[in-house]
């Protein structure tokens, strides 16, 4: 009797501990913070998406196309600077077009969508767009640097999307 009880013990106490383990490995692989794997392989779906192509003909790329996933919020991304070489009214009425032709649907707008002082920026995005894409929902973002205060004449183009968690402009 006393046997069966030590047994019994040991068989709960064994599966008790790969529960623990099976929740810590996932736990490290992303399912409590960062991302996943899926939402890693998306970023290159991303980065190859048409619409971070479209500039107006006046503006030239600035640096490299940038893609990968966002540790702390869990989202793959993907973006293009562009040099502001039109008037930031031009800037936004192409995009307004070109995201439109492309199957983007306008989400919110705001021409100038600096944060207050001292406040935290959630979303400085003046144009954003959605669209569904490999399963879930993409964002399209048109922002511009100046608007966090930075002394720039740059302007991005951003898509976020992920598909374990939640995305957004």
């Amino acid at each position: 009797m006393k046997l069966k009880a030590v047994a019994k013990l040991i068989l709960v106490g064994a599966g008790g501990m790969a529960v623990i383990a099976a929740t810590g490995v996932w736990a490290l692989s992303g399912g409590l913070y960062g991302c996943t794997r899926a939402d890693e392989e998306l970023a290159p779906t991303l980065a190859s998406l048409s619409i971070l192509d479209a500039r107006p003909s006046q503006t030239q790329p600035q640096d490299e196309r940038y893609s990968g996933c966002d540790e702390d919020d869990g989202f793959a991304y993907a973006g293009q600077y562009y040099r502001l070489t039109t008037s930031r009214a031009g800037v936004l009425n192409f995009y307004r077009e070109a995201a439109r032709e492309d199957g983007w649907r306008l989400e919110s707008a705001d021409s100038s969508p600096s944060p207050a002082p001292g406040s935290l920026a959630v979303d400085i995005s003046a144009l954003c767009f959605e669209k569904p894409l490999a399963g879930t929902t993409a964002h399209l973002a048109v922002w511009f640097p100046s608007d966090l205060g930075e002394d720039s004449d740059d302007f991005g183009v951003e898509v976020t999307a992920s598909l374990d968690g939640t995305a957004w402009c």
